[in-house]
Protein backbone atom coordinates (compact mmCIF):
# COMPACT_ATOMS: atom_id res chain seq x y z
CA UNK A 1 0.00 0.00 0.00
CA UNK A 2 1.28 3.38 -0.96
CA UNK A 3 1.10 6.16 1.64
CA UNK A 4 0.66 8.80 -1.10
CA UNK A 5 -1.54 8.38 -4.16
CA UNK A 6 -0.86 10.19 -7.41
CA UNK A 7 -3.48 12.11 -9.36
CA UNK A 8 -3.45 9.33 -11.98
CA UNK A 9 -4.15 6.72 -9.27
CA UNK A 10 -7.00 8.82 -7.88
CA UNK A 11 -8.51 9.07 -11.38
CA UNK A 12 -8.15 5.32 -11.93
CA UNK A 13 -9.80 4.61 -8.59
CA UNK A 14 -12.68 6.95 -9.43
CA UNK A 15 -13.19 5.27 -12.81
CA UNK A 16 -13.24 1.78 -11.27
CA UNK A 17 -15.55 2.93 -8.46
CA UNK A 18 -17.96 4.31 -11.09
CA UNK A 19 -17.89 1.03 -13.04
CA UNK A 20 -18.61 -0.93 -9.88
CA UNK A 21 -21.45 1.36 -8.89
CA UNK A 22 -22.95 1.04 -12.38
CA UNK A 23 -23.26 -2.74 -12.03
CA UNK A 24 -26.83 -3.90 -11.71
CA UNK A 25 -27.28 -6.04 -8.65
CA UNK A 26 -24.02 -7.53 -7.38
CA UNK A 27 -24.76 -6.23 -3.88
CA UNK A 28 -22.50 -8.79 -2.16
CA UNK A 29 -19.61 -7.92 -4.49
CA UNK A 30 -20.13 -4.21 -3.95
CA UNK A 31 -20.21 -4.70 -0.16
CA UNK A 32 -16.98 -6.73 -0.32
CA UNK A 33 -15.24 -3.96 -2.26
CA UNK A 34 -16.58 -1.24 0.03
CA UNK A 35 -15.15 -3.11 3.02
CA UNK A 36 -11.78 -3.39 1.27
CA UNK A 37 -11.90 0.31 0.39
CA UNK A 38 -12.35 1.14 4.08
CA UNK A 39 -9.42 -1.11 4.99
CA UNK A 40 -7.21 0.57 2.39
CA UNK A 41 -8.18 4.02 3.71
CA UNK A 42 -7.28 2.89 7.23
CA UNK A 43 -3.85 1.67 6.12
CA UNK A 44 -3.21 4.79 4.00
CA UNK A 45 -3.88 6.91 7.11
CA UNK A 46 -1.14 5.08 8.99
CA UNK A 47 -2.73 1.81 10.04
CA UNK A 48 -0.61 -1.33 9.94
CA UNK A 49 -0.09 -2.74 6.45
CA UNK A 50 -0.69 -6.23 7.80
CA UNK A 51 -4.36 -5.24 7.97
CA UNK A 52 -4.48 -5.96 4.21
CA UNK A 53 -2.15 -8.96 4.17
CA UNK A 54 -5.00 -11.43 4.11
CA UNK A 55 -6.20 -14.23 1.91
CA UNK A 56 -8.25 -12.63 -0.88
CA UNK A 57 -9.41 -15.76 -2.65
CA UNK A 58 -13.06 -15.87 -3.72
CA UNK A 59 -15.67 -18.16 -5.17
CA UNK A 60 -18.20 -16.46 -7.46
CA UNK A 61 -21.33 -18.39 -8.31
CA UNK A 62 -24.28 -17.61 -10.51
CA UNK A 63 -26.19 -18.50 -13.63
CA UNK A 64 -24.84 -17.82 -17.13
CA UNK A 65 -24.77 -14.14 -17.99
CA UNK A 66 -24.92 -12.86 -14.43
CA UNK A 67 -21.59 -11.04 -14.64
CA UNK A 68 -19.20 -13.33 -12.78
CA UNK A 69 -16.31 -12.64 -15.16
CA UNK A 70 -17.08 -8.91 -15.30
CA UNK A 71 -17.12 -8.70 -11.50
CA UNK A 72 -13.90 -10.73 -11.23
CA UNK A 73 -12.11 -8.36 -13.63
CA UNK A 74 -13.35 -5.32 -11.71
CA UNK A 75 -12.26 -6.82 -8.39
CA UNK A 76 -8.76 -7.43 -9.75
CA UNK A 77 -8.53 -3.90 -11.21
CA UNK A 78 -9.88 -2.46 -7.95
CA UNK A 79 -7.34 -4.31 -5.82
CA UNK A 80 -4.49 -3.16 -8.04
CA UNK A 81 -5.72 0.46 -8.18
CA UNK A 82 -6.01 0.54 -4.39
CA UNK A 83 -2.54 -0.96 -3.95
CA UNK A 84 -3.60 -4.30 -2.49
CA UNK A 85 -2.33 -6.31 -5.47
CA UNK A 86 1.07 -5.14 -6.72
CA UNK A 87 0.60 -6.35 -10.30
CA UNK A 88 -2.12 -5.36 -12.76
CA UNK A 89 -2.50 -8.88 -14.06
CA UNK A 90 -5.63 -10.93 -14.72
CA UNK A 91 -4.87 -14.45 -15.89
CA UNK A 92 -8.04 -16.15 -17.10
CA UNK A 93 -8.23 -19.93 -17.42
CA UNK A 94 -11.03 -22.38 -18.00
CA UNK A 95 -11.03 -25.27 -15.53
CA UNK A 96 -10.35 -27.75 -18.33
CA UNK A 97 -7.29 -25.79 -19.51
CA UNK A 98 -5.52 -26.78 -16.29
CA UNK A 99 -6.13 -30.48 -16.80
CA UNK A 100 -3.40 -32.45 -18.57
CA UNK A 101 -3.97 -35.20 -21.09
CA UNK A 102 -1.30 -37.45 -19.61
CA UNK A 103 -0.17 -38.30 -16.10
CA UNK A 104 2.09 -35.55 -14.80
CA UNK A 105 0.92 -32.81 -17.18
CA UNK A 106 -1.61 -31.16 -14.88
CA UNK A 107 0.75 -30.07 -12.12
CA UNK A 108 3.01 -28.00 -14.44
CA UNK A 109 -0.06 -26.37 -16.06
CA UNK A 110 -1.39 -25.29 -12.68
CA UNK A 111 2.01 -24.04 -11.51
CA UNK A 112 2.45 -22.07 -14.74
CA UNK A 113 -0.95 -20.40 -14.30
CA UNK A 114 -0.07 -19.54 -10.69
CA UNK A 115 3.31 -18.16 -11.76
CA UNK A 116 1.74 -16.04 -14.53
CA UNK A 117 -0.77 -14.58 -12.07
CA UNK A 118 1.65 -14.00 -9.17
CA UNK A 119 1.09 -10.55 -7.69
CA UNK A 120 -2.23 -10.25 -9.53
CA UNK A 121 -5.30 -12.40 -10.07
CA UNK A 122 -5.88 -15.92 -11.40
CA UNK A 123 -9.47 -16.37 -12.57
CA UNK A 124 -10.67 -19.92 -13.18
CA UNK A 125 -13.98 -19.97 -15.03
CA UNK A 126 -16.10 -23.11 -15.02
CA UNK A 127 -13.92 -24.28 -12.13
CA UNK A 128 -16.53 -26.91 -11.26
CA UNK A 129 -15.20 -28.95 -14.21
CA UNK A 130 -12.28 -29.84 -11.94
CA UNK A 131 -14.64 -31.79 -9.68
CA UNK A 132 -15.38 -34.36 -12.38
CA UNK A 133 -17.75 -35.00 -15.23
CA UNK A 134 -20.93 -33.81 -13.52
CA UNK A 135 -22.01 -37.37 -12.72
CA UNK A 136 -19.90 -37.63 -9.59
CA UNK A 137 -17.00 -39.25 -11.43
CA UNK A 138 -13.57 -37.71 -11.09
CA UNK A 139 -10.32 -39.02 -12.51
CA UNK A 140 -6.72 -38.75 -11.39
CA UNK A 141 -6.17 -35.78 -13.72
CA UNK A 142 -8.91 -33.76 -12.01
CA UNK A 143 -7.61 -34.63 -8.57
CA UNK A 144 -4.04 -33.70 -9.59
CA UNK A 145 -5.29 -30.25 -10.60
CA UNK A 146 -7.32 -29.81 -7.41
CA UNK A 147 -4.49 -30.92 -5.11
CA UNK A 148 -1.87 -28.84 -6.93
CA UNK A 149 -4.16 -25.81 -6.99
CA UNK A 150 -4.90 -26.13 -3.25
CA UNK A 151 -1.20 -26.40 -2.43
CA UNK A 152 -0.16 -23.48 -4.64
CA UNK A 153 -3.01 -21.25 -3.46
CA UNK A 154 -2.19 -21.98 0.17
CA UNK A 155 1.52 -21.35 -0.35
CA UNK A 156 0.81 -18.03 -2.09
CA UNK A 157 -2.37 -16.89 -0.35
CA UNK A 158 -1.14 -13.36 0.37
CA UNK A 159 0.85 -12.95 -2.86
CA UNK A 160 -2.04 -13.21 -5.31
CA UNK A 161 -5.77 -13.61 -5.60
CA UNK A 162 -7.54 -16.65 -7.00
CA UNK A 163 -11.17 -16.40 -8.08
CA UNK A 164 -13.08 -19.59 -8.89
CA UNK A 165 -16.30 -19.07 -10.84
CA UNK A 166 -19.15 -21.28 -11.92
CA UNK A 167 -22.69 -22.44 -11.29
CA UNK A 168 -23.64 -22.76 -7.62
CA UNK A 169 -24.45 -26.46 -7.26
CA UNK A 170 -21.46 -27.81 -9.25
CA UNK A 171 -19.15 -25.36 -7.48
CA UNK A 172 -20.20 -26.82 -4.13
CA UNK A 173 -19.13 -30.24 -5.43
CA UNK A 174 -15.72 -28.79 -6.29
CA UNK A 175 -15.35 -27.27 -2.82
CA UNK A 176 -16.18 -30.66 -1.32
CA UNK A 177 -13.79 -32.52 -3.67
CA UNK A 178 -10.67 -32.58 -1.53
Amino acid sequence: IRQQTTEEEVDERAQIDAEIEALIGMEAGKAFLLDLKKRVAFVEKGGPKTFLTVCLNLVLTGNPGTGKTTLARLIARFLHAYGVLPKDSFVEKNGLELKGQYVGQSCPKVKEAISDAMGGCLFIDEAYSLAGDGCGRSDSFNMEVVRTLLTEVENNRTNMMVILAGYESPMQKLLDAD
